[in-house]
């Protein structure tokens, strides 16, 4: 049996293993026993996600180390990532991804809510949102400080439940043979498809996960760009009174990096792209 270490950027450990007998698959292991439940419940979304036209890796067996840290395996996707891909992709075809993208993250009727239900998506949030200025009070950033007010303001009692990846960026969507993977499923303190498109405008609005990148090429830009415009002239076709929603599901994202922040470089890109989705909500209310 052999291995290669694949990273990750969550801590845990992302191994490809080539059993005896040839067949190569991935196993996620945990990066300490604290992480386990949550692992564990990431292997559960993946497992069970359903997508008439885009897929999930299978999940294929799960377990503990003998130092008690939980792991799954699962199929192997040997493809690019959405990142990398849309770089080189016709820009006449870039329509059918974000349809495909549509089809799979926004139900075409959007569930009735309790009152009840609403109080109780009210109340996780203001949780979430209360204990994220109690993190960020020490930064003293007028941008942080506007947008906490704002998100603290707002009436989240509209974001139902539904089915959610939980991380979904560019990089966490593999294009193969051209069918579309979901990769790295991620838990959440709140599943809903909002917090899907929010995670996705992080990319295509924001640029993040070229956010080392010394230069984009400007033909990636207007690819992202036209991404961008698809993506919310189709979540405005189904759901139109939903848009700022989703706007402002970006900006308790991005704010939700800064703790995770350590330098000066990515600090102004998240300074420089909230102010520019703060602009975008005002525009919009």
């Amino acid at each position: 049996m052999n291995s290669y270490n694949l990273g990750g950027h969550s801590g845990c450990k992302i191994l490809l293993i080539e059993d005896d007998d040839g067949y190569v698959y991935v196993r996620k292991i945990s990066k300490n026993i604290e992480y386990n439940v949550r692992l564990k419940i990431q292997s559960e979304k993946q497992a069970s996600f359903a997508g008439d036209l885009i897929k999930a890796p299978k999940v294929l067996n799960s377990g503990y180390t003998t130092d008690g840290l939980f792991f799954f395996d699962m199929e192997y996707i040997q493809g690019i990532t959405l990142a990398e891909y849309i770089k080189t992709i016709e820009i006449g075809k870039t329509k059918g991804l974000v349809e495909t993208l549509i089809s799979g993250l926004v139900p075409k009727k959007i569930p009735h809510m309790t009152e009840a239900e609403k109080i109780k998506v009210t109340k996780i949030f203001s949780t979430k949102l209360s204990v994220l200025r109690k993190t960020l009070e020490n930064l003293h950033n007028p941008i942080v400080e506007q947008a906490l007010d704002l998100l603290e303001a707002h009436d989240w009692s509209s974001l139902t439940p539904t089915q959610c990846h939980g991380d979904m960026t560019l990089e966490n969507i593999i294009i193969k043979n051209d069918s579309m993977y979901f990769i790295d499923f991620l838990d959440s303190f709140y599943d809903s498809w909002f917090l899907d498109i929010g995670t996705l405008l992080q990319d295509v609005q924001t640029m993040w996960s070229y956010r080392f990148e010394k230069s984009v090429n400007m033909n990636t830009v207007l690819r992202l760009i036209v991404f961008r415009d698809l993506l919310l002239d189709g979540v405005q076709k189904i759901h139109s009174e939903y848009i700022i929603e989703i706007y402002y599901a970006l900006l308790q994202k991005l704010l939700r990096i800064y703790p995770y922040t350590k330098d000066e470089r990515t600090y102004s890109f998240l300074n420089e792209k909230m102010q520019i989705v703060l602009d975008k909500i005002k525009r919009l209310e």
